[in-house]
């Protein structure tokens, strides 16, 4: 029987190796053939079981030598792109190169002038829609099809997409943020509901945000804030989709089953609808209610739209996307089905010019809602973000919208001020042009919503590619992944945004830096011009090898970019994608963020929230300015790491319950102003040498007195916009380093008065000044001795960069996370319960799998060391009955049954039920003392029911009807620590552990 066996996996082990070898040759030739750079990996990296494992593999690869996993592990890393960006582009020396796996190969580029031709040539490098398939549970859609299909889809979906729709989203945007400032402010003067200034619901309130203008905008359906009621002339048959109760026929609001849906959006697409709802799991039964709702509410979404269409009801105000699908089949006038011969380059088609189905609407809708809201949601959360690590920017901003918008009229929207002030045609070109539309720029550039676009060759011909004035032949079906998230930091085709010049020029491309959309590749001082005629010569290639594609697919057909603005290489900047399937919302979303920075930073000024380290404002208070500026510092630090962990399901997010908090002040620009003005006249020693301050202090001489206060009395008259700004700019300058001294924002102001707030935001400095006037000017030319209070400041600086070294060090090597994540995971009833088995399970090994000699490690005289004989556990007893009887006896009384019991016979599941009831709400599963929690396994019940089982089946030798093995059941008795009295030991401490964690919650 072994033998058999043996014999058995001894084939099945050769023709994996057979096929896994050929398949490696067979590629290898392929890549070869191309003349492109090429790594070998064991498995192909978006086959989905690796995709959903690799964390477990990943540890023990990196366990062996360095030299057998350096060059290859990275690309099997999910957002590799995203971590590393150009780090192995730089170590291959080349800006594509293709991964070859015994089943397939593909080719990663970031060359502008490979993604042009591929995103041109829609028929020679089609999408590769296999790899959204999975979508399709909702329909087909026209992210989901290709080829004449895709034409179908694009027509219907496309109409809507025009500029009388984005000013009607603008509008809606504006509405929108206002209601989110509502929220956060308790209204409109910012008068914060609540004890504490802290938003730590940014992401999640980004998502309402876009959610409640898409469905408005493009479904028509009025979704609320909390505090906000419904319209009372409204339709009914709206109203039920905008309540925030549930309606009849539905157990949760609409807005909660497609936030839910997206939420839990792997499960749903991995997972058939009738596992879910048999699964234990509260993630499982959260995914199955929420698809069920949105599906019934798109259902009947769809039904009263067709009785509309049919009715000859006219189209609704906006985009009204769900009723020009439906339009598109159910109008009383149907175009007759006919056939539509199509003829490219390379091949004529012949396609069914046919109408969608009712799932095809269905689908359409589904992916105009993700793209429509995550993808603008997730956006203008890294970019307030941003804001918040970047004062300076952040400040710019908030000039360039007092200088388009100046003080805001009026807090509704249909009110006669705030129209003139927010009309669309006005407005949105010189808003995408300044501060905010370089800010959304840089955002995307640097963490656009998709950071991989897939495409493929097609299946019928070899395709040619032409880069770097070499042809490559690329096989026929080879995949291929676009990368924006690596081309859009790649220096070769991005200019600095720091002043420095020279072969030193610094490399910003991580850096959030807005400014870099105001400059071109040579405006940096530098005499680059063999670059700059590369660059150009590059450019002509570009036009000369790419493809254009002029047919009309519908959409907004213009730039991305304002022509104010730098302008990309073409295929160097691709947050939209490119070509004929380029994103269809592109404008709406860049209205939207648009309107949303206009609004939010009109008024208000965002900061990181500091409460992780400190308990609250009085202890920041007593803080010196050194202090606060290292706190500052430690915020920007872990906001940044947490935005490196940003990882993608459907667009690139942050998952897991990670956040960043930001908080508010209630300082208005002018008395911050104020405020910096005192605290520099308070230090004026402090700064006066200083040559950041120069400028400022040359003005004063000039000016005879304070530049900041002679422009606050003269603007008196203005009513500037009130706006929260940061509560002392000691919490702000550590957001700028030193570098940032040279910044073309404070050259533009250095002959105006007022340049003060820029040059100091810039310059990280503390505060303004209030100086003697023209006596400092040639106080700032004398070099006078340090005075004992800055010798003693000096020392107390170098005492706290090196504590905040060390602090940082400690902080960077993850001990004290890992430790706290141990901790956390050990404070559990079940760790303790998994301890004991896994302790039974030491004790089994040795009996089951007992040591054998393997290997003698010889003894080294240098060290004085014996023979050292290597035992190893034998494995081949794995292939017996002598191990499988002992151990699936001991997994059925130990595991097996008292998991089934403790699941069905579930205590703790009723006991939050039966609160869930009384408080009228339902089974939330809560870590929070106070408050039961529903295991999914009772432990208390599986520690009585392994003790009952243990005794029946060890102790008194009952075999439960021939079931269990005598022989069996004496190898555990023997093998376990104390026989069945050990195991009794282990339930009672189980059992007792589960009683007092129990008792604690209560």
């Amino acid at each position: 029987m072994a033998f058999t066996v043996l014999a058995a996996v001894g084939i099945i082990v050769a023709a994996a190796v057979y096929t896994i070898v050929s398949g490696l040759q067979k590629n290898i030739a392929k890549a070869r053939k191309t003349g492109l750079v090429y790594i070998v990996v064991p498995i192909d990296p978006i086959n989905i079981v690796w995709q959903l494992t690799f964390f477990l593999w990943v540890p023990l690869i990196k366990l062996l030598p360095r030299s057998l996993w350096e060059n290859w592990l990275f690309v099997m890393i999910p957002e590799w792109g995203y971590r590393t960006g150009q780090t192995h582009f730089d170590r291959l020396g080349a800006e594509t190169f293709i991964v070859v796996s015994p089943t397939s190969l593909i080719m990663y580029t970031q060359s502008p002038e490979a993604i042009h031709q591929i995103t041109q040539r829609r028929d020679a490098f089609p999408k590769e829609i296999s790899r959204y398939e999975i979508l399709d549970m909702f329909g087909k859609s026209v992210l989901t099809t290709e080829a004449g299909l895709w034409r179908v889809h694009r027509k219907v979906t496309s109409a809507s997409f025009n500029e009388k729709n984005a000013a009607h989203t603008f509008a809606e945007a504006v509405n929108q943020t206002r209601g989110m400032l509502g929220m956060w402010f308790g209204g409109p003067d910012g008068e914060r509901i609540g004890t504490t200034r802290t938003i730590k619901s940014l992401e999640h309130d980004t998502m309402t945000w876009a959610l409640n203008i898409i469905g408005y905008v493009g479904f028509g359906l009025r979704l609320l804030w909390p505090g906000q009621t419904l319209p009372k002339d409204m339709d009914p048959k709206l109203a039920k989709y905008g309540s925030l109760d549930a309606p009849p026929g539905h157990s949760m609001t609409f807005a909660d089953s497609v936030a839910l849906t997206l939420e839990r959006i792997v499960a749903i697409l991995l997972f058939p609808d009738a596992l879910l709802q048999l699964m234990p799991f509260k993630f499982a039964k959260e995914a199955y209610t929420a698809k069920r709702n949105y599906v019934r509410y798109m259902n009947e979404f769809l039904h009263e739209k067709v009785e509309e269409t049919q009715s000859g009801q006219p189209r609704r105000e906006g985009m009204d996307i769900m009723g020009q699908l439906v339009q598109s089949k159910y109008n009383n006038s149907p175009t007759p089905t006919k056939d539509k011969t199509t003829t490219t380059k390379d091949k004529t088609t012949t396609t069914k010019d046919s109408k969608l189905d009712d799932s095809d609407i269905i689908g359409n809708a589904f992916i105009m809602i993700v793209a429509g809201h995550e993808t603008t949601a997730n956006t203008l959360h890294f970019a307030l973000v941003e804001l918040a690590n970047n004062p300076a920017t952040q400040r710019r901003l908030q000039r360039d919208v007092d200088a388009l918008l100046g003080e805001p009229d009026s807090d509704s929207i249909s009110d006669p001020s705030a129209q003139r002030q927010w009309d669309y045609e006005r407005v949105i070109n010189p808003l995408l042009a300044s501060h905010v539309g370089a800010t959304v720029n840089e955002t995307l550039r640097l963490m656009p919503p998709v950071t991989g676009i897939p495409k493929v060759v097609a299946s019928d011909a070899d395709q040619a590619l032409t880069v770097d004035g070499r042809t490559h032949l690329l096989p026929a079906g080879m995949s291929i992944t676009l990368l924006p998230v690596c081309v859009q930091r790649n220096p070769r085709w991005w200019p600095a945004a720091a002043g420095t010049s020279g072969e030193e020029k610094k490399n910003d491309m991580d850096e959030f830096l807005p400014e870099r959309w105001y400059r071109s590749r040579d405006d940096d001082g530098s005499n680059n011009n063999n670059n700059n005629n590369n660059n150009n010569n590059r450019k002509d290639e570009l036009a000369a090898t790419a493809v254009e594609d002029k047919a009309d697919y519908g959409g907004f057909q213009g730039s991305d970019v304002s022509a104010s603005l730098y302008r990309p290489v073409r295929g160097s900047y691709l947050p939209f994608s490119d070509g004929p399937r380029s994103c269809l919302g592109r404008r709406i979303a860049m209205v939207e963020m648009a309107a949303a920075l206009a609004v939010i930073f009109q008024r208000y000024s965002i900061e990181l929230a500091v409460d992780e380290w400190v308990g609250d404002d009085a202890q920041v208070e007593a803080m010196g300015a050194a202090e606060r500026r290292a706190l500052y510092r430690r915020a920007q630090e872990k906001s940044r790491e947490t935005l490196r962990l940003a990882d993608s399901v459907l667009t690139l997010k942050l998952h897991g319950g990670r956040h960043v908090p930001v908080s508010y002040e209630s300082y208005r620009k002018t008395d911050l102003e104020l405020a910096i003005d005192e605290h520099l006249s308070e230090n004026v020693s402090r700064y006066q040498m200083d040559p950041r301050f120069l400028d400022y202090f040359k003005s004063r001489a000039r000016a005879g007195g304070s530049p900041v206060k002679k422009e606050a009395l003269a603007t008196l008259d203005m009513k500037p916009a009130r706006r929260r700004a940061a509560r002392v700019v000691e919490e702000i300058a550590a957001a700028v380093e030193p570098e940032d001294d040279n910044d073309e924002e404070a050259e533009e102001d250095e002959d105006e008065s007022t340049s003060l707030t820029t040059q100091t935001a810039h310059a990280a400095s503390d505060a303004l000044a209030r100086t003697p006037g023209r006596a400092m000017a040639l106080a700032s030319r004398l070099q006078l001795p340090a005075t004992p209070a800055e010798v003693a400041q000096a020392v107390d600086r170098g005492a706290l960069a090196v504590r905040a070294r060390a602090t940082s060090l400690y902080r960077d090597s993850g001990l004290g996370d890992a430790a706290q994540t141990t901790r956390a995971w050990l404070s559990t009833v079940h760790s303790v319960v998994s301890a004991i088995a896994l302790f039974e399970l030491y004790r089994l090994r040795q009996e089951l799998l007992p040591d054998r000699y393997a290997f003698t490690v010889p003894a080294v005289r240098a060290l004085g060391t014996p023979d050292y004989p290597v035992h190893l556990p034998d494995m081949f007893a794995v292939v017996t009955a002598g191990f499988w009887g002992p151990a699936l006896t001991w997994a059925l009384t130990s595991v097996l049954l008292p998991s089934l019991a403790g699941y069905f016979f579930n205590l703790s599941l009723g006991a939050a039920q039966q609160q869930a009831q009384s408080g009228g709400g339902r089974v939330v599963r809560s870590k929070a003392g106070g408050h039961p929690v529903a295991y999914a396994v009772d432990p208390v019940m599986f520690s009585i029911v392994k003790a009952v089982v243990t005794y029946v089946v060890y102790a008194q030798g009952v075999t439960l009807g021939g079931l269990i093995n005598p022989d069996s059941v004496s190898r555990i008795n023997s093998a376990l620590y104390s026989g069945w009295k050990g195991v009794l030991v282990g339930t009672a401490v189980s059992g007792l552990t589960a009683v007092y964690d129990a008792v604690l919650r209560k």
